[in-house]
């Protein structure tokens, strides 16, 4: 017996401690208000699907201590109510969460970037960059190809070495896409060459049926800094549940201004540049001058949605790269949020536009409303409510700051 009594000491350590944990979570668990999304019109199964995130505080905007919370139709769940297993990994995205429980095999050791992934309906594709980290450098760039046939459940996997590795400094995948019988994978590289830095964005090639690596192409390949001005190139995320032949980046110059005794960046010229999987064409898209200082919200594929603050309605412009032209605009009504300078979170999901704005408290309440892009009718809106309100007079905020359909 005496050989075991240090494997049954550490057992009852582990034991004891995760029940610790347990203990005094619930002993110190603070009795949070609980939120709920208030039906103004429109069909409520519309948010059914919605999940939102947040972070919770109590007392007046200097507070600091905020605690991070889910919304939906349902419930208020709050993080710190969480297992220790769930404390400690964290809380996936939806996509990733239907994807773990209706391909538990193929998911396993894949990592939660929905970036990583593509799905349509004949597969389910992940590629990922891995990676040697060195002395002083990360080497040895891979990468890490899983393809599974819903047709027949068959997996195939590859591991690549990552074309002119020897330059790359870091690497992390931006998209997967699949066009004719490729899988594209589209990212951001930073590399190293005659002692100068660069940021490129790139696309890699591979052949689904054989698993060969077929093409490797640049698409910018920018110098880290150029004197005072500084230049980023940045992809327009789509939905990962549809495939995209177009790809939209936008090229912004930032030059750095003094301005008195401090300095401050300053963007100067925005470029919109669109790039062709199938064809590998790459174009710049010319706006018109009433776009210009619009935000870009979203990008379906086909149709780019500008959107622009005005008091407090939100107009949009949907912008067809087709037909280079703006299409009739409509404006959505926000809450009263005269203070919050963030823009609202935009997303776009089986042809319907979703937007939320930030903030709950005591004077405003977070809006949510839905679009039906075909007719640009408004079929949902809500807002964001405190079960307890008006009973309660203490001061407090909920910050939104992130939308999902699950």
């Amino acid at each position: 017996m005496k050989k075991y009594w240090k494997f049954t000491s550490i057992i009852a350590v582990i034991v004891l401690s995760i029940g610790t944990f347990y203990v005094n979570s619930a002993m110190s668990e603070t009795q949070y208000p609980e939120f709920a999304i208030n039906k103004k019109s429109g069909d409520a199964e519309e948010i059914k699907s919605l999940e939102l995130e947040g972070s919770y505080h109590e007392g007046g905007s200097m507070s600091y201590v905020n605690t991070n919370l889910q919304i939906t139709s349902d419930d208020t769940d709050y993080r710190n109510g969480r297992s220790i297993i769930d404390s400690i990994i964290g809380h996936p995205a939806p996509m990733i969460q239907k994807l773990q429980e209706k391909y538990r095999n193929f998911m396993r050791g894949k990592g939660r970037s929905v970036d990583s992934f593509f799905e349509d309906n004949k597969l389910l594709a992940y590629a990922e960059v891995k990676y040697k980290i060195g002395s002083f450098t990360t080497r040895d760039f891979k990468f890490a190809i899983s393809i599974v046939d819903k047709d027949n459940g068959n997996t195939s996997s590859f591991s690549i070495k990552v074309p002119d590795s020897s330059v790359v400094e870091n690497i992390f995948v931006e998209d997967v896409q699949v066009v004719d019988n490729e899988l594209k994978v589209i990212t951001h590289n930073s590399t190293r060459e005659n002692g100068k830095y660069y940021n490129e964005k790139h696309i890699y090639s591979f052949d689904i049926s054989t698993g060969k690596i077929v093409s490797s192409e640049t698409i910018f390949s920018i110098p880290e800094q150029q004197g005072n001005a500084y230049i980023h190139a940045e992809l327009v995320q789509t939905s990962h549940k549809q495939a995209n032949e177009n790809l939209i980046f936008i090229k912004t110059l930032e030059k750095m201004i003094q301005d008195g005794e401090s300095d401050r960046l300053e963007e100067t010229t925005r470029e919109l540049i669109s790039y062709n999987l199938r064809t590998n064409e790459k174009e710049t898209i010319k706006l018109p001058d009433s776009l210009k200082e619009h935000q870009i919200s979203y990008f379906d594929g086909s149709t780019i949605y500008f959107s622009k603050l005005s008091g407090e309605n939100l107009v949009i412009t949907p912008y067809s790269i087709e037909n280079d032209q703006a299409n009739n605009e409509f404006t959505i009504q926000l809450s009263n949020e005269t203070s919050d300078a963030d823009p609202p979170i935009i997303i776009m999901e089986d042809g319907k536009l979703y937007v939320t704005t930030h903030i709950t408290n005591l004077k405003t309440k977070a809006s949510i409303t839905v679009i039906d892009l075909k007719t640009s009718d408004t079929i949902y809106q809500g807002e964001v409510i405190r079960k307890d309100s008006p009973n309660s007079t203490e001061q407090f905020e909920l910050y939104l700051y992130d939308m999902m359909i699950k």
